[in-house]
């Protein structure tokens, strides 16, 4: 990917919460990384929402502990590739 469309995708990632994701869709995680929030330590996802778009999410507190430093840098290297696939609580619960 040229230089340029790494600065516009960088300028236009906006922040959504992971239950405003389409249920069941595969996002494939573009970036991982760790950050420190108000609520304590969490693992950031990009992730690829369509062809011209990329979202982050920050991952529950629950799902953030099990991600590890050498798990990131797989996916950030590319050596990994993997998919976020939301699953609708109220869905599942319904099962």
């Amino acid at each position: 990917m040229d230089l340029g469309k790494r600065f516009e995708e960088a300028t236009a990632y906006a922040s959504v919460s992971v239950s405003s994701l389409e249920p069941h869709k595969q996002y494939p995680i573009v970036r991982a990384k760790r950050l420190s929030t108000r609520f304590g330590m969490s693992v950031g996802f990009s992730l690829r929402a369509s062809d011209t778009s990329v979202v982050k999410v920050f991952l529950p507190q629950s799902y953030s502990d099990v991600v590890t430093d050498a798990d990131m840098e797989s996916i950030n290297s590319g050596a990994v590739a993997l998919n976020l696939v939301y699953k609708d609580v109220c869905e599942t619960s319904k099962a």
